[in-house]
C-alpha cells in the first residue's frame, strides 16, 4: 500500500483503501500508534502520580495537574491544524521529539517548575499526537477493520495508565525507582514508535485531497449536529475520566492517589479489549446510547455511596462499573471523531471538539478545588448526562457510520 500508486479520482482512492486486505503496512501502522498511545497513557496520569513526590507541595498540586491538559490542549490545536496543511506523517517525528524531551525532563526534574514544564512538553507531543493518529488510522484502514483498530489503538492508553499507576503503588514513594521504571517503560514505547514510524506511508486520502482540493467541493468542515454531538461526548468523557481517575485522589483520597487511576485504567483496558468482539456488531448510534446511559446511571450511584458513607471496597466496585461504560463511551467517541469529519478538515475538526472539552477540564480543576466529594460526584454525574443528551441527539438526528466509507 504505497503512495506511489496513482489514482484518477477520489472514489478510486476510497475503494482501494476501503476494501484492501490486511497487510504488513497495516501492521506497522497499528503497532506505531499502539506504542504512541501507550506512552501517552502513562503521561496522561503522570501529573496525578507525581503529586506524591516530596518536592511537590500541596499548594502546587493544582498547577501540576493543569500542566497536563494545558500541554495536550496546545498540542491538540497546533498539530491538528498543521496535519491538515502539511500531512499526517510529517508530524509524527515532531510529536515524538517533543514527547521525548518532556519525558527526559520528568526524569531529571528536581523541583516544581521543572516538572510542570516537562509534563506540558511531553503532553504537547504525545497528547497532541492523538488527534493526528485518529485521523491517520481512519483514513488508511479498510472499512471492516476501522472501528476495531481505533478501539484497539486508543485502548493502549488505558494500559499505559494502569501500568505506570501499578509502578507507583509497588514502588511505595521511592522516587528514584519510580523514575527509573518510568524511563524504561516509556523508552520501550518510544523506540518501538520510532522504528515503525520510519516505515509509515503518508495518508493516501490526505495526499489526494490536498492535491485536488479545487476538484472536491464536498470537502466542507461539517454540519452543526455532528460537531455538537462530538463536543458533548468529549465533555462527558474528558471531565469524568480525568476528574474521577486523576483529580479525585490527590485532593480527596491522597492515600489512594495511585490506586484509583490503576483500578480505573485497568478496568477500562480490560473492557476495551472485550469491546473489540462486538464493536462492529452494534451500530454506532445504539452503542453511544448504551455507553452514556450506563455511564450516567453508574456515576449517579456514587452519590449513594457517599451519602451513606459506605466502605471503600464499594467505591472500587462502582469505579469498575463506571469504567465499563467509560470505555464504551471513550471508544465510540474515538471512532466517531475521525468518521464524522472530511479529510480536508479532519485534523482541525477532531482538535476542535477535543480542545473545547480539555479547555473546560482545565477550568473545572480550578472551579472544583476545595468542594466536597458529594458535590464533586454531582458534577461528574451532570457531565455524564451531557454525553447522554448527545447520544440521544445522535440516535434521533444522526446517521450510521458503521461499514460506511469516510469522505
Amino acid at each position: 500500500m504505497e503512495n506511489t500508486i496513482r489514482f484518477s479520482t477520489y472514489g478510486e482512492v476510497k475503494r482501494f483503501l476501503d476494501h484492501a486486505r490486511w497487510n504488513r503496512t497495516h501492521t506497522i501502522m497499528a503497532l506505531t500508534m499502539i506504542s504512541g498511545f501507550y506512552v501517552w497513557g502513562m503521561l496522561f496520569v503522570m501529573a496525578t502520580l507525581v503529586t506524591q513526590w516530596p518536592f511537590i507541595n500541596t499548594s502546587e498540586y493544582i498547577y501540576v495537574l493543569v500542566s497536563s491538559p494545558a500541554g495536550l490542549l496546545a498540542g491538540n490545536f497546533i498539530l491538528g491544524y498543521l496535519s491538515d496543511r502539511i500531512g499526517r506523517k510529517k508530524l509524527f517525528i515532531t510529536t515524538i521529539s517533543a514527547g521525548v524531551i518532556g519525558i527526559i525532563g520528568i526524569i531529571l526534574s528536581q523541583n516544581f517548575l521543572e516538572i510542570i514544564v516537562s509534563i506540558f512538553t511531553a503532553e504537547f507531543g504525545f497528547g497532541g499526537e492523538e488527534t493526528v493518529s485518529l485521523a491517520f488510522l481512519a483514513e488508511q484502514f479498510p472499512i471492516r477493520y476501522r472501528g476495531k483498530v481505533l478501539v484497539l489503538v486508543s485502548n493502549s492508553a488505558n494500559v499505559g495508565v494502569a501500568f505506570i499507576s501499578a509502578v507507583f503503588i509497588i514502588a511505595g514513594y521511592n522516587v528514584f525507582l519510580e523514575k527509573v521504571v518510568f524511563l524504561i517503560m516509556s523508552l520501550s514505547g518510544v523506540i518501538s514508535a520510532i522504528i515503525t514510524r520510519m516505515k509509515l506511508p503518508e495518508s493516501m486520502r490526505w495526499s489526494f485531497v490536498s492535491s485536488h482540493s479545487k476538484e472536491l467541493p464536498d470537502q466542507k468542515f461539517s454540519s452543526p449536529v455532528p460537531v455538537l454531538v462530538l463536543m458533548l461526548f468529549a465533555i462527558a468523557i474528558v471531565l469524568t475520566f480525568a476528574l474521577v481517575a486523576d483529580i479525585l485522589g490527590p485532593y480527596e483520597y491522597p492515600g489512594y492517589t495511585s490506586i484509583i487511576p490503576f483500578i480505573y485504567g485497568l478496568g477500562e483496558a480490560v473492557f476495551g479489549y472485550a469491546l473489540l468482539f462486538f464493536v462492529d456488531r452494534i451500530g454506532r448510534r445504539m452503542l453511544s446510547v448504551i455507553a452514556y446511559t450506563g455511564g450516567t446511571v453508574s456515576m449517579a450511584i456514587f452519590l449513594l455511596y457517599i451519602y451513606f458513607i459506605l466502605p471503600f471496597y464499594v467505591f472500587v466496585i462502582l469505579l469498575i462499573l463506571n469504567a465499563l461504560f467509560g470505555e464504551a463511551g471513550w471508544a465510540i467517541r474515538e471512532i466517531l471523531q475521525p468518521e464524522l469529519f472530511v479529510t480536508r478538515y479532519r485534523g482541525l475538526g477532531i482538535a476542535t471538539v477535543r480542545g473545547i472539552a480539555y479547555f473546560l477540564y482545565i477550568i473545572s480543576i480550578f472551579a472544583l478545588s476545595g468542594i466536597s466529594v458529594y458535590n464533586y460526584m454531582i458534577f461528574a454525574t451532570a457531565a455524564w448526562a451531557v454525553g447522554l443528551i448527545g447520544s440521544i441527539i445522535w440516535y434521533a438526528r444522526g446517521y450510521e457510520t458503521l461499514n460506511r466509507s469516510i469522505s
